[in-house]
C-alpha cells in the first residue's frame, strides 16, 4: 500500500510541477501510516502538536504529541519515514487498555472523536477537562505552560518583523503566485476535486498579506492561510460534527525564491472554540 501511495504521489506532483520538500513528503506518508495503524485521521490530529526531525539519508521522524494538558492521555505517536517507506511507527500508550471511553487512562481515536463532539457542543473543552485533570494527577503529570515576560515578547516580535522584511526582500515571486501554488499544493496533497480546490479561500485580509513573510526552518518563506468551508448548512453530519471531511484551515509555507512547498499544516478549527 505504501508503495502504491508513493507512485501516485510522485506522478501527481511531477505532472503539476509543484515541488514539495522532503519534510512535506515525510508528513504525507506519516499521516497515512497513523490513520492506517491507529485510526488517527487528519481530523483527529486536532489536539496534537506535530513536529518533524530530519535525520541523515533522507530519513525523517514525525511526532504527534498531545498538546498542553492532553500530553499524557493522548500520548505521543512517532513515525519514521525513510524516503517513501515507513520504517517504524509507535505510540507511547501501545499495549494499554483504551476501552471505556473517558474512563480509560489512555485515549485513542474513539475518545478524540468524542472530545471533538463535546468541544463543538460546548464551544470549549470543559466537558472533558476535569477527567483529564484526574488522570494527570494520578500519573503525576503536570503541564507547565511557558509564560513569556513582556520583554521576551517584544524581542520575539522584533525578530519576527526583521525576518519578515528579510524574506520579503528575497522574494522572487508575487503573493498571488505563491497563493496559487499553495492552493494547488493543498489540492494535490489532500486529493481535492476541482470544485473543492477553487473553494479554498485566502483568509488573510489583502492589506495584511505583505506581513506574512517569514523565515521558516532557515528558508525565506511566505505563509499562505487558506480555509475550506463547503458545507451547505449547519446540520450535524453522521460523524456527529458540523464538519465535512478535510474542511478547515490550511497553512502553507512557500519558499519565496524557488516556489517550493516547505511545509503544510492543517486544522479542522474545532479544538480552539468549537
Amino acid at each position: 500500500m505504501v508503495l502504491i501511495l508513493s507512485m501516485i504521489l510522485s506522478i501527481s506532483f511531477a505532472e503539476e510541477e509543484i515541488t514539495f520538500s522532503g519534510r512535506v513528503n515525510a508528513e504525507f506518508y506519516a499521516d497515512q501510516a497513523l490513520e492506517q495503524k491507529y485510526g488517527i485521521t487528519l481530523l483527529l490530529q486536532e489536539y496534537f502538536i506535530r513536529t518533524v526531525e530530519e535525520k541523515d539519508n533522507n530519513t525523517f521522524v514525525v511526532r504527534y504529541e498531545g498538546m498542553g494538558d492532553y500530553a499524557y492521555v493522548l500520548g505521543r505517536y512517532e513515525v519514521t519515514v525513510d524516503g517513501n517507506q515507513i520504517t517504524g511507527i509507535s505510540w507511547s500508550h501501545d499495549g494499554e487498555n483504551t476501552s471505556g471511553g473517558f474512563y480509560a487512562e489512555s485515549w485513542g481515536a474513539e475518545q478524540i472523536m468524542e472530545m471533538l463532539r463535546l468541544n463543538q457542543e460546548a464551544s470549549d473543552t470543559s466537558p472533558f477537562d476535569s477527567r483529564v485533570a484526574e488522570i494527570n494527577e494520578k500519573h503525576g503529570f503536570i503541564y507547565v505552560p511557558v509564560v513569556l515576560s513582556e520583554e521576551e515578547q517584544e524581542l520575539i516580535q522584533s525578530k519576527e518583523e526583521k525576518e519578515c522584511e528579510e524574506a520579503r526582500k528575497q522574494s522572487a515571486l508575487s503573493i498571488d503566485v505563491m497563493t496559487d501554488i499553495a492552493r494547488r499544493a493543498v489540492a494535490l496533497l489532500y486529493d481535492f476535486p476541482p470544485e473543492r480546490e477553487q473553494a479554498l479561500e485566502n483568509i488573510v485580509d489583502e492589506e495584511e498579506r505583505p506581513q506574512w513573510f517569514a523565515m521558516y526552518e532557515g528558508e525565506p518563506c511566505y505563509k499562505v492561510c487558506l480555509a475550506l468551508d463547503d458545507k451547505e448548512d449547519d446540520d450535524v453530519l453522521p460523524n456527529g460534527l458540523m464538519y465535512t471531511e478535510k474542511e478547515g484551515n490550511y497553512w502553507v509555507y512557500i519558499n519565496v525564491q524557488t516556489g517550493a512547498v516547505e511545509d503544510v499544516f492543517y486544522s479542522a478549527a474545532i479544538g480552539g472554540n468549537g
